[in-house]
């Protein structure tokens, strides 16, 4: 099968990103290493793309280019997943540090970063749901509905509207019993984080842009589930297993990100805590749901059923 040239483009930038293992060890500084991994997620993205158009014949990025309003919504949708996922997961449940950068370095990482890192997600999903729909026939557009939808998805919202605030709320308060709450993004904290406020916020969340996708006439990946179509669960679990896995060959020699404070931490695979990988689908739920929830035709591929007739 012959490609397209965004995805032999982006097998060379993500090779690229790899000569950082060649660098002598005076060279290797956050600067450095922020430049491969821009390279890394830049090849992953291109790839990914390439796959997607090469069966949906149309791309995430060829919509997002399409206007300047896109590429916008984009950035915008971008930055809110970052607060999400670092709000949730690095500000208040130290899973992660960044000993490359400070305080001053870390949101000029954070603006540029994200907007990159959120499409290499997006576009590694489609990638992966395209070609089980090539495989598997999904159905086309759910436009039916199930009598018990409106008031289960008015009734998700609100559990989701209680559960983070409340998950917020209590971990906060066990911070303030163990010394109160320190910013830091480089160093790890001798206190460890109750691991299912972590989860129980995420979940939250993802409830509450369920109900906003519902209630603004969207698809969702639980309606996609209740209409009997499963590729989008199963694109999720494949693409963030394989993503992470590659992501860690990025990060193994010199550390651009270390975890901290994950629950059982003594149980791996390929020397990670095993949670991190049963707990990753979860930002990539979180973020396709909070861009299909506030975005137009650019996402309407998130988790509707295939094109291929």
């Amino acid at each position: 099968m012959i490609m397209n040239r965004n995805f032999y483009k982006g097998i060379i930038f993500f090779l690229l990103s790899y000569l950082q293992y060649f660098l002598p060890p005076d060279l290797i500084g956050g600067k450095v290493l922020a430049f491969f991994w821009f390279l890394f997620m830049f090849g992953i993205v291109l790839i990914s793309d390439g796959i997607t158009e090469k069966i949906y014949k149309k791309s995430l990025l060829s919509e997002i280019r399409r206007s300047k309003k896109n590429l916008i919504a984009f950035f915008l949708i971008s930055i809110v997943g970052g607060i999400i996922l670092e709000g949730v997961a690095q500000w208040l449940g130290k899973l992660w540090i960044y000993p490359y950068f400070n305080t001053y370095s870390y949101p000029i990482f954070f603006i540029f970063g994200f907007g990159l890192y959120w499409l290499m997600i997006a576009e590694s999903y489609l990638a992966s749901k395209a070609i089980l729909d090539y495989i598997r026939r999904g159905k086309n557009i759910v436009r039916n509905y199930y009598f018990f939808e409106p008031p289960f998805y008015k009734f998700l919202g609100i559990v989701g509207a209680i559960l983070v605030p409340l998950s917020a709320f209590l971990m906060l308060r066990d911070y303030t019993s163990n010394g109160g709450y320190i910013f830091d993004i480089s160093n790890s904290v001798n206190y460890k984080v109750n691991f299912i406020y972590v989860i129980t916020i995420f979940l939250g969340t993802w409830f509450i842009l369920e109900s906003i996708e519902y209630f603004r006439k969207k698809t969702s990946l639980i309606k996609d589930i209740f209409h009997h179509y499963f590729n989008p669960l199963a694109s999720i679990l494949i693409a963030s297993f394989i993503l992470a896995i590659i992501m860690e060959t990025e990060n193994i020699l010199h550390g651009f990100w270390r975890y901290t404070n994950w629950p059982f931490e003594n149980i791996q695979f390929l020397n990670l805590p095993i949670m991190m990988f049963l707990a990753w689908p979860l930002h990539y739920i979180a973020f396709l749901s909070l861009f299909r929830a506030f975005s137009e035709k650019e996402s309407d591929e998130i988790w509707k059923g295939d094109l291929i007739k």
